[in-house]
């Protein structure tokens, strides 16, 4: 009976570091994979000032 209870303790115990362990890798994968969206769309929206400005510059220019 005492060996069981030992079992158990160190079994839920490992079963924490286990999940403590995969929990971490699935909230890094999961900064990595809204990093990488965010990034995305600055990119996009720093495009479309880019292309907003070159119109204005080039608007300018010729009238």
């Amino acid at each position: 009976m005492i060996g069981l209870l030992i079992a158990l303790v160190i079994g839920f115990w490992l079963l924490k570091v286990v999940f403590k362990i995969g929990f971490k890798i699935i909230g890094f994968i999961f900064m990595i994979a809204v990093g990488l969206f965010l990034f995305r769309i600055a990119l996009w929206l720093g495009l479309a000032v880019v292309a907003i400005a070159g119109v204005a510059w080039f608007g300018n220019a010729v009238s």
